[in-house]
């Protein structure tokens, strides 16, 4: 018997920003990693993926409250909202 849900992807809503963006970005944001924490004994930038806002170039509540370590000035200011495809 099979239990798998099936979900049609052209029912679930898109999500854009109050200004009517619904096209986002993928942006890359580094941590740097200490000499003093690093396994190599040396420093190293860490990559960590981000969704930007295409419109205002920040980072969209729907994303930065799942990713609290965001800067508050990178964060989007704009409120998110679904729309029915």
């Amino acid at each position: 018997m099979d239990n798998s849900i099936r979900i049609d992807m052209k029912d679930q809503p898109f999500i854009t920003c109050k200004g009517g963006n619904a096209l986002w970005d993928s942006s890359l944001m580094f941590k740097r990693l200490s000499p003093l924490m690093s396994p190599t004994g040396k420093e190293e930038l860490i990559p960590a993926e981000v969704i930007v806002c295409r419109k205002c170039g920040k980072v969209p509540k729907f994303f930065y409250d799942k990713a609290k370590e965001i800067p508050e000035e990178l964060r989007s200011t704009c409120e998110n909202s679904i729309i029915n495809p």
